[in-house]
């Protein structure tokens, strides 16, 4: 380690080693960041040569990291989350004195959503700036009142897209049909089947819900449809800002459990030791769903036309979504 020469680590090769090592798949990771394989492999061979070590051992089902590379994700997974941050707040070098496009997307939809808007923006050649607005009490009103350009919403009650359609216009992204289950590793749910009824037994922990008013969750309304009694653990908190750490907070060392839309959970889940994350059967899903209507992500602006910018930014948000939720 004294002869590394870790000033020539640049921050791709590090969020590629990231990558690497949550997907074991070298045509995924291009996919999913926007590059292309030989700068994989390059940027790879290049991480290999400076910590002179080979990091990961390429096998039929993948890349599978080496007991170095284990030891290394952490710090480097931390690193990427750090640049992710610093890019939400940076100044655009080139001293346009345009505002930043604020964006509301939360934490728990999209992997990595501040790095792959900024590699589309980068491979379309366009000075644009953003910013990420993870929390907003009343996202609704700070878009008709252009406090925020653009929001992700999650939405099952065609009701309520009725009673904001004359505030802001409503795009549906994607139909979000399965569910994931995430309860604690060693939940006493886990020792008997998993159905609607049986998740009711414990407290629930929802993360669906409007800033403007307190709508349940499907699996809430499927409850109340059902008559079965379920206690929520997380009671006036249920908001569309929660994020995955005051989600594992909630669950963690609890008998806490909870159902989620997003794909992101899942694909994480090897990053949560402590929790156990699976996709509810087909036979729940369409069971919840057969009278209640799977949410829907949808993307939200202001009335009216839109600048040429944010319209670009409208349609990138929308194919990012689309590609990256299963």
């Amino acid at each position: 380690m004294r002869n590394l020469k870790l000033d020539t680590l640049d921050l791709l090769s590090i969020n590629i080693l990231v990558n690497l090592y949550e997907h074991h798949s070298a045509t995924l990771v291009a996919k999913k960041m926007n590059i292309s394989a030989p700068k994989i492999s390059r940027c790879l061979q290049h991480s290999r040569v400076i910590f002179n070590n080979p990091l990961f051992i390429r096998k039929k089902h993948g890349f599978i990291p080496n007991e170095f590379a284990k030891q290394l994700y952490p710090i480097a997974k931390e690193i990427v989350q750090c640049s992710e941050h610093l890019y939400q707040i940076h100044v655009d070098d080139s001293g346009s004195a345009e505002s930043p496009i604020t964006i509301h997307v939360s934490d728990l939809i999209v992997d990595q959503f501040p790095q792959l808007l900024k590699n589309a923006i980068k491979e379309s050649h366009l000075a644009l700036k953003f910013t990420i607005s993870p929390n907003s009490d009343k996202l609704i009103t700070d878009i008709s009142e252009h406090r925020i350009d653009i929001g992700l919403i999650s939405e099952s009650n065609h009701e309520y897209l009725k009673q904001i359609d004359n505030l802001v216009d409503v795009v549906a992204l994607k139909r979000l049909s399965h569910l994931y289950l995430v309860c604690d590793l060693h939940h006493p749910l886990l020792k008997q089947e998993i159905t609607l009824e049986s998740i009711a037994q414990y407290p629930y922990v929802s993360i669906l819900g409007k800033p403007e008013q307190a709508t349940s969750d499907p699996f809430l309304l499927y409850c109340s449809q059902h008559q079965l009694a379920y206690q929520l653990k997380n009671g006036d908190l249920i908001n569309h800002n929660f994020n995955i750490e005051a989600l594992k907070q909630h669950i963690t060392d609890t008998d806490a459990v909870a159902l989620l839309p997003y794909s992101k959970i899942y694909d994480q889940s090897h990053q949560m030791p402590n929790l156990h994350v699976c996709r509810l059967s087909e036979v729940e899903t369409e069971r919840l769903y057969r009278s209640i209507n799977s949410p829907t992500l949808y993307l939200v602006t202001k009335k009216g036309p839109l600048s040429s910018n944010i319209s670009w930014l409208v349609d990138t948000v929308g194919h990012i979504v689309n590609r990256s939720i299963h």
